[in-house]
């Protein structure tokens, strides 16, 4: 295990923990796609990235645009 895969936050929290919580909310995510419309999927990710956003700082969905190609 890598110095960074070990790494907590002040929280305690690791890189491998946030990685594998991203990792399942893609997967829920794909899985929403496939049995949601469009507009209800749009508006799920947008609830994602605006939790995303408070939990860390960090304004996902502009650094993550839904125009990027390749990109979530």
């Amino acid at each position: 295990m890598s110095t960074s895969e070990s790494d907590s936050d002040a929280d305690g929290v690791t890189d491998e923990a946030v990685l594998a919580a991203a990792e399942t909310l893609g997967e829920e995510l794909a899985a929403a796609n496939d049995k949601s419309s469009e507009f209800a999927f749009t508006t799920m990710v947008m609830q994602c990235n605006e939790a995303i956003s408070d939990e860390t700082g960090i304004d996902y969905g502009s650094v993550c645009g839904a125009d990027d190609d390749g990109c979530c």
